[in-house]
Parts: structure tokens; C-alpha cells; sequence
């Protein structure tokens, strides 16, 4: 039951009824993966989306491309990438014609930790996502996150 805020209409408390379940059911579901991920393997749910994004990239991604996919600031992923160097699972490659860029390459120690990832991931999805809704749901899902996940479209007149 959705109670209402006042001086708020029912619709608008429909539609923030709406954005809530999102955010919480995204929510969940983030700290399900990132507790498993952690648990089973030892990686966060932010270090298996950088090596996967890296990894589905052909294996080497320039450095802001990185940061824009994962959502984090230059800064953000330059400390993430350090930490990930250290951890010996990517590594640092220029660009050969354009010294402003830096690409980030998975090793073989990050691949195989991805790919142990992976295994782990794919069994959450399963038990967390994917097994809790039917077939027609889930594609109505991904239709509708796909049209979300882009801009809406705003008349500038």
C-alpha cells in the first residue's frame, strides 16, 4: 500500500513509489553480489565489473573509457586501476599514438580471477535475479532497463 505524502498527488506518489522500489530492489541486489563475490573469491562487486568491462573490451580499455563505463570519477578509477596493478590483475599500457591516453590491460591473474568470478556470479543471478521471475518478465526487464539506461529525450524549446 503506498500512503500518501502530503501536499503530494497520488500520481506523484505513484511515480516516487515507483523510482523507491527500483532503487531498493537495485540495492539488494548489489550488496547480495557484492557480499557473494567477496565471500566465495575475494573480489568486490566494483573490482568484478572494472575486470569484466576490461575483459569484454578485448581485453584492454582506455583509462576514461573505463571510468565512464563504471561510473566513477578520472580520480576514482585511477585509484581503483593502482589498486588493481598492485593486486597484479591489470596493468598500465600507453597508447601508442596518443601519449594523453592510457589503456588498462587484464593479465592472466586478473582473467582467471574474473573468470572464477563468473562462475560465482552467474549461480547469484541465478538464485537472486533470474530464478525469481519468469521468461516474459525477465525480457520485459531488459526492455524496459535498456530504454531507461539511456537519456530521456528533453524539448529545449
Amino acid at each position: 500500500m503506498i500512503s500518501k505524502i502530503s501536499g503530494m498527488s497520488s500520481d506523484y506518489d505513484l511515480r516516487m513509489h515507483t523510482f523507491g522500489v527500483c532503487l531498493e530492489a537495485l540495492t539488494r541486489l548489489n550488496k547480495a553480489f557484492d557480499r557473494s563475490l567477496r565471500q566465495q573469491v575475494g573480489l568486490s562487486l566494483g573490482t568484478f565489473e572494472a575486470l569484466l568491462r576490461i575483459a569484454r573490451s578485448g581485453g584492454y580499455v582506455a583509462m576514461g573509457d573505463l571510468a565512464t563505463q563504471i561510473a566513477l570519477t578520472s580520480g576514482g578509477v585511477t585509484r581503483l586501476v593502482d589498486r588493481l596493478t598492485a593486486e597484479g590483475m591489470v596493468e598500465r599500457r600507453p597508447c601508442p599514438t596518443d601519449r594523453r591516453v592510457n589503456y588498462v590491460a587484464i593479465t592472466e591473474q586478473g582473467q582467471a580471477r574474473l573468470d572464477e568470478a563468473i562462475k560465482v556470479h552467474q549461480v547469484d543471478i541465478e538464485n537472486e535475479l533470474t530464478g525469481r521471475i519468469t521468461e516474459d518478465e525477465r525480457r520485459t526487464l531488459v526492455r524496459v532497463m535498456e530504454r531507461l539506461r539511456e537519456p530521456a529525450a528533453v524539448d529545449s524549446t
